[in-house]
């Protein structure tokens, strides 16, 4: 979990030295914590009295929030031998939706992993394909389209580089060029709208093996008029894959196919839409939606038809490290951030509704939106992702059985393999390296909880306020043990101390 850090200057054991003071995480404190813990037992008790079923996983989403971060359900004990001081950290709740804290170590996992271990020094190029209304309760609804399409998506502007990177004397000299992406499902939109839609990352070019060896060849001018063939050919694979699967009859028309009766929507809220603009609204805005049956141009790179929205606008080169991770840590990001919370009537949180600041303001010139407590959790609810529903998945030279893969990703502390020139004759496909594939990924390097905060905001959770190094004395989940801790701290406790329900939900910090 990612803390709050002060400021502070102390004396080391052996040099002064600047560190940052470890604060903990304290979700309890939270508009988010507050509302959820509020409106979230309402619900779910209104929903079993009048017969309907919310999804287990969901439930469980919620369940597990309410105990993240907080010292009754058991802490971590760390201790300082050169003062006699002790530092608690409390389990987290491992939330692939709406936690912040999970989220936020989530995102810096990834991008940490991406950048370090996988991406080689190439050009990135960010691709986002938004989707039609109906198209976005489909994919909600059936997690099995979901992966088709994005199959379909990706195919689709791998073959734009593949046929449109290299020039026709390259072309006649590298054989096999494969791009190669890593793709993001996001379930949500600015207003925390159900919002399915992709944030592809696409190497900007393609890798190609020719007579030295294997290298990549970056596309060599990218512009908006090249990205309407693209948008063209994802309509149309999307409309056979919709049409083979039953959702567009023959005729065009939308349709239910019979294998959905038995998929419901993972939650509907009562009121979908329960929300109030706020800003500066505008009588007459200058903006109207354009023919959908017409390409049109929305801005440099940036392209609609058939209510299909495209933008291909952030690129970033391979030597800009700092720039990969943040784009990586965009896309990886969880739906809400806490600092854009607040309250309506801060002098009755109890009874206020939730505004949420808006992070660019809406055309009509709305700033923020303001939800009933009710209606923010229920939003909340329909973002929780299906369970065993891969969030982050990899394409190409990046897929796990790729026979180019262990060539071009860093591979981290491991030392990468360099390829043979290919010297088979043109049309021919390119050998396997001398170890066959084993059709899975190098695994993932974990990063363990102190390091990570060391790397993305400076802050070493291990290091006494005296400069010493701290020690994990103990992981503490007995409820007299947490009263007895927490009363000789003088820690406040937020009410009867509760038992962990398994050591599975132990925090990521120091395999416990």
């Amino acid at each position: 979990m990612l803390p709050n850090t002060n400021a502070g200057h102390f004396r080391g054991l052996h040099s002064e030295y600047h560190v940052a003071i470890y604060e903990r995480h304290q979700p309890e404190k939270t508009i988010l914590y507050q509302t959820v813990a509020r409106a979230w037992p309402k619900i779910s008790l209104e929903y079993a009295v009048e017969g309907e079923t919310i999804p287990r996983h969901v439930e469980a989403e919620f369940d597990r929030y309410q105990r993240c971060g907080i010292l009754d359900y058991g802490f971590v004990r760390l201790y300082c031998k050169a003062c006699d001081a002790e530092r608690l950290v409390g389990f987290s709740c491992k939330g692939r939706s709406f936690c912040p804290s999970c989220g936020a170590r989530r995102r810096d996992q990834t991008a940490e992993r991406l950048v370090g271990d996988v991406w080689p020094v190439a050009n990135a190029r960010q691709w986002v394909l938004s989707f039609p209304h109906q198209v976005r309760y489909w994919l909600s609804r059936d997690t099995a389209l979901f992966t088709d399409v994005m199959s379909a998506v990706t195919g689709v502007i791998a073959n734009f580089y593949e046929n449109y990177t290299l020039s026709c004397e390259e072309r006649a000299k590298v054989y096999a060029p494969s791009a190669g992406a890593v793709s993001f499902v996001q379930l949500f939109g600015s207003s925390l709208v159900l919002n399915p839609h992709l944030h592809m990352i696409f190497l900007d070019g393609v890798y190609g093996r020719g007579s030295d060896g294997l290298r990549f060849y970056p596309h060599p001018s990218f512009t908006t008029e090249g990205m309407f063939d693209v948008l063209y050919a994802i309509h149309d694979r999307l409309s056979a894959v919709f049409r083979r699967r039953g959702y567009v009859r023959d005729d065009g028309e939308a349709g239910e196919p019979e294998h959905t009766e038995d998929i419901s929507m993972p939650f509907r809220p009562r009121a979908p839409k329960a929300y109030r603009r706020k800003g500066r609204l505008l009588d007459h805005p200058n903006y109207q939606h354009s023919d959908p049956d017409q390409m049109s141009m929305e801005g440099w790179c940036n392209i609609r038809y058939k209510w299909l929205s495209l933008h291909a606008g952030v690129a970033i080169k391979g030597e800009d490290r700092d720039g990969l991770k943040r784009l990586f840590r965009y896309a990886a990001r969880s739906s809400v951030a806490v600092s854009q919370l607040s309250y309506v009537t801060p002098e009755d949180p109890d009874r206020s509704d939730v505004e949420l600041k808006l992070k660019r303001s809406w055309r009509d010139g709305t700033e923020s939106l303001v939800f009933s407590q009710r209606a923010f959790v229920e939003k909340l609810a329909c973002l929780v992702p299906p369970p065993w529903f891969n969030l982050t998945r990899y394409y190409g030279v990046f897929a796990s059985a790729h026979v180019w893969r262990e060539f071009i990703v860093p591979m981290g502390r491991r030392k990468k393999r360099l390829c043979p020139a290919h010297d088979e004759p043109p049309g021919g496909t390119p050998p396997p390296p001398t170890k066959p594939s084993t059709g899975r990924a190098p695994a993932e390097y974990w990063i363990p909880w102190p390091e990570l905060l060391r790397r993305t905001i400076g802050v070493d959770p291990e290091i006494c306020v005296c400069g010493a190094k701290m020690i994990v004395d103990d992981a503490i989940t007995e409820p007299e043990k947490i009263t007895e801790t927490l009363a000789r701290l003088g820690i406040e406790s937020t009410g009867p101390p509760k038992a962990m329900r398994s050591t599975g939900e132990l925090d990521y910090i120091y395999d416990c």
